[in-house]
């Protein structure tokens, strides 16, 4: 038989832990595109975390951020989605998306709104029902042609069903 120390275990559950962390926070680092229906890719930054999500592309200059890059906001599931634009430097396209990656919004050439202070006014998109959302710079070839109903493909290391699954348990 077994056993294991009550501090043992205390240990082994925060290494577990740790290294499910970690393997979570690695999906966002690289490899990940989207191709739009006209054949265009995108190199995306995953948010998968509510501290992600809260964050998003704020403070991010236009240099740092590539015509050729996304943001995708990866949710566990399909709710009404909202998003504003706080400590924004560049205006952008948001592209609300349904589980299978089809469009179901566009909101094309969001106003930047550097800060946080109002006035101005800190823009907000409508509401909408939503699983993905999509953050490209305004008007770049790959968001440019986009309408409802489009429907965009993922690819990637690990699969968008994966991330889904694993952004289910971390909340």
């Amino acid at each position: 038989m077994f056993t294991i120390s009550q501090s043992q275990g205390k240990r082994n559950l925060i290494l577990a832990v740790f290294l499910l962390s970690f393997s979570f926070i690695s999906l966002g680092k690289e490899g990940f595109r989207l191709k739009n229906p006209a054949g265009n890719k995108i190199e995306l930054r995953l948010a998968l975390t509510k501290a992600e999500h809260t964050k998003g592309l704020s403070g991010l200059k236009a240099k740092d951020f590539k015509n050729t890059e996304g943001m995708l906001f990866v949710n566990p599931e399909m709710s009404v989605r909202r998003f504003w634009m706080p400590d924004t430097y560049f205006n952008l396209d948001i592209i609300f998306l349904d589980s299978d990656l089809k469009i179901v919004a566009i909101e094309s050439n969001v106003p930047a709104h550097p800060g946080m202070q109002e006035p101005p006014v800190i823009y907000k998109t409508g509401t909408y029902t939503a699983q993905f959302v999509l953050e490209t710079k305004a008007g770049v070839p790959f968001s440019k042609k986009l309408k409802a109903n489009d429907v965009l493909k993922f690819t990637g290391p690990t699969s968008l069903s994966e991330i889904v699954s694993k952004t289910r348990q971390q909340q």
